[in-house]
């Protein structure tokens, strides 16, 4: 299957230049492009300065979280201790598949950038856990490993530096669970993938009880662009009065938009413009009601809230939601929210791990509830329990997913409250119903 559209004059393509070309994939055709250029360059290089370079450039990590990446890598010292990198290519968050493209595109460029990581953090062994389901990006990932391995780039010589770099390529099982890291180290480890109680953190005891850093797959592969071009290079990229976001972005677009796909642009970028001019705008003779910016797992916004803001993580905050993993889902003018805020949680209560009480019965009495009232059978007594419920699951929990679960439903009655107050003032079997809803459904 070719690139799904072709680059918009307004992109910034840095990690995405060579999407949709399939001689980039091999190692010759990855090397003709200037590929591995900067591993050479780092493996001569103290990891030290390496931290200090991905610092200064501002890199955050583009998994979701945003922490910074050159700061996350100098928890990392010298100590004598085993480390290790793991690279989280479990992309599962609905809505979010730019990851799959940079595996199926650019695989060298990830390998590279993992490599890259673990001479960093002072590890000689890396680790990239991909989802179950990515049957092309995992070929093209352990072909581009083999092909490494056979060029000398990885192994006990690596680049023929006398440093050690080995790269594995571990296949997950379809848990949408083992994207969060401790549950993704669990995994690595033969267990069952359940999140851990932090701390200890994993830069203390993580995988196999050693020092670990786990980083998405845009994140490293963002690196060798950075070592090799310098950090003032990457700079450039973003809003001038914001410094806390720098750099290229890409953004997954799906839903009901005139061109769906991946696109790649600066920090800061107008997401009015983004989605009108990039993406064309919703379909032929519908509006966009609804969008999420950030995969499924952060705030709705109106229209309105979403054609106000910037494309980047204050930005997002500004407008009440989180900039995410980057997957945009629209929603335009024919769709229930109600019936789509359901999808969501259903989803969340099936992922699940069912290791604290609170995501384990909140995800599934949610769902039920949603459920019902997206079939016509729920009261108003309901909207309450639904908030109730979200309380009592956000923030109480070992990892975010009953967040997850909870953040639609509470943004989707803040916004759409009419849609489920419709809903309800629908269902006539009920004993009472407030005034208001009595009154409009006469």
């Amino acid at each position: 299957m070719g690139y799904p559209h072709p680059s918009h004059p307004r992109e910034t393509p840095v990690l995405s230049k060579y999407f949709g070309d399939p001689e980039a994939r091999t190692l010759a055709g990855w090397r003709a492009r200037g590929g591995y250029e900067a591993l050479e360059k780092a493996l001569a290089t103290d990891p030290v300065e390496i931290q200090n370079i991905v610092k200064e450039s501002g890199l955050r990590g583009r998994g979701g979280a945003g922490f910074p990446t050159g700061m996350k890598w100098s928890f990392m010292k010298p100590d004598g201790k085993t480390h290790y990198l793991c690279c989280n290519a479990d992309e599962s968050e609905p809505g979010t598949f730019k990851d799959r493209e940079i595996m199926r595109w650019t695989p060298h460029g990830l390998v590279e950038g993992v490599a890259l990581g673990a001479h960093a953090i002072y590890a000689e062994t890396a680790y990239i856990y991909i989802r179950g389901e990515f049957t092309e990006p995992y070929a093209r990932v352990c072909a581009a490993v083999e092909e490494a391995y056979a060029a000398g780039i990885l192994g006990a010589n690596a680049m023929g530096s006398g440093k050690r770099v080995d790269v594995h390529v571990h296949r997950g099982a379809g848990a949408y669970i083992c994207g969060e890291e401790t549950a993704l180290m669990n995994s690595l480890e033969g267990r069952r993938g359940n999140p851990r109680i932090k701390p200890p953190f994993p830069a203390v005891a993580g995988l196999f009880g050693k020092p670990t850093t786990i980083n998405n797959v845009e994140t490293l592969t963002a690196v060798p662009y950075i070592v090799k071009n310098g950090a003032e290079w990457y700079k450039q990229f973003g809003r001038a009065d914001n410094p806390k976001s720098i750099g290229t972005k890409l953004f997954s677009v799906c839903g009901n938009i005139s061109r769906p796909g991946n696109y790649e642009v600066a920090l800061g970028f107008p997401f009015k413009e983004f989605l009108y001019d990039l993406c064309g705008g919703p379909l032929p003779g519908r509006e966009i009601k609804a969008v999420i910016p950030g995969g499924s797992s952060v705030p709705i916004l109106t229209r309105e809230e979403a054609e106000s803001a910037l494309m980047d993580y204050e930005g997002m905050v500004a407008v009440g939601t989180m900039m995410g993993s980057g997957g945009v889902i629209v929603f335009d003018d024919r769709q229930d929210m109600v019936r789509q805020i359901a999808r969501l949680t259903r989803f969340y209560a099936h992922e699940s791990c069912a290791q604290c009480s609170q995501c384990r019965e909140g995800t599934a009495w949610t769902t039920r509830i949603m459920e019902r009232i997206r079939d016509g059978q729920g009261t108003a007594e309901d909207l309450d329990t639904l908030l109730s419920i979200a309380d009592n699951m956000s923030g109480k929990t070992i990892c975010v997913l009953s967040d997850s679960c909870a953040t639609p439903v509470v943004s989707g009655l803040k916004k759409f409250r009419h849609e489920f107050e419709a809903k309800i003032a629908a269902n006539r079997s009920q004993v009472t119903v407030p005034g208001a809803l009595r009154a409009s459904a006469a």
